[in-house]
């Protein structure tokens, strides 16, 4: 059994991994597909040493240990990476989002021929094809990225970045109720973000700004004052989200980076005297799966549309050719067999 661990310069093997007995509440999954996320990408770009890759995981129950009673051998299952654990105090007490002792992976990549957790951290995505399913966590993420902002139906919202999270944000506010929804990167040069402006359009995005233009701020203002920001990219850009919005706007931090871009120089006495709000939000633990996959059940979002390639494992070394440079690939799912 192999699973998939990669450094930095998109250094990236196969290696062998421990067959473990099962736990009386875990279970086998044959991993079906596996989505590679931001994440996965600052660890091929960053990481000093080898790192388990993958967490957005559709697999398939291969055996249950004696006390699993929720799913059964060949069942359909996604996986949350980190479970609440639904007994500690922020969980009994309203702030679930504060729950650090759930069940996780136990440092085990989910871009794995196989793959043992606790059942707790499973739910079920039968009938649902596997590419899709693969893509309930970063659709979730998105989801509580916009509930945490919390955006005022009917106004227009900012967001900044066009990878998945930022995409599946646009289509949740557009969902939602989202007034004019600007989408902002960096290069209109960039094949990736040529192919990336199309998904945002499909996905009710009503206009596309890049940074390298002149003015690009007030392209954007020139219509209405932004009353909200998403920051899915680089922290540094939370200053010009901050700027853009009016006031009373808020802005929310969802991207990370492992380089040296991972601070920023607030104008807090703008931020006092303007009213302005800046949020975060994280992906552990895990929450709105259940949501998440009943949009992806129903259609409400082609979650399908931002998967631009698709890859066994042992075509890993492709990653550096899709991501290493400028290239159109936007989602790319790794696949088992």
């Amino acid at each position: 059994m192999k699973g998939l661990y990669a450094r930095k310069s998109f250094d990236s093997q196969l290696q062998e991994l421990t067959v473990r007995s099962l736990g009386p509440r875990e279970v086998r999954l044959k991993v079906l597909a596996c989505g590679v996320c931001g994440t996965d990408l600052h660890l091929l770009r960053q990481a000093e040493d080898y790192s388990p890759l993958g967490h957005e995981v559709c697999g398939q129950v291969l055996a249950c240990g004696s006390e699993v009673k929720r799913f059964q051998v060949e069942q359909q299952v996604v996986l949350e990476d980190v479970a609440l654990c639904g007994v500690c105090e922020a969980c009994k007490s309203g702030r679930s989002d504060l729950c650090r002792s759930g069940q996780d992976m136990q440092s085990a990549p989910g871009m794995a021929e196989e793959l043992v957790v606790h059942e707790s951290m499973l739910h079920d995505a039968t009938g649902i094809p596997p590419l899709a399913a693969a893509m309930t966590e970063p659709l979730a993420v998105s989801i509580r990225c916009v509930e945490t902002l919390n955006p005022r139906p009917g106004k227009p919202l900012a967001i900044f970045g066009m990878g998945a999270i930022g995409l599946y944000c646009a289509a949740y506010a557009r969902l939602r109720g989202a007034g004019r929804i600007v989408m902002i990167a960096r290069d209109p040069n960039s094949a990736r973000n040529r192919i990336a402006g199309e998904i945002a359009q499909a996905y009710g995005a009503d206009d596309i700004v890049y940074t390298k233009e002149v003015d690009w701020q007030q392209r954007i203002l020139a219509q209405e004052p932004v009353d909200a920001a998403i920051v899915a990219a680089p922290p540094p850009l939370c200053v010009p989200a901050l700027d853009l919005v009016d006031y009373g706007g808020r802005v929310l931090a969802c991207g990370i980076t492992f380089g040296e871009d991972r601070q920023a120089l607030l104008n807090i006495n703008d931020m006092v005297f303007q009213k302005k709000s800046l949020l975060t939000s994280i992906a552990e633990p895990a929450l709105d799966f259940p949501l998440s996959l009943q949009l992806i059940r129903t259609g409400r979002i082609d979650v399908q549309r931002i998967i631009t390639h698709s890859l066994p494992l042992a075509q890993h070394e492709r990653l550096k050719e899709l991501y290493g440079q400028d290239a159109p690939a936007v989602k790319t799912v790794m696949l088992s067999a």
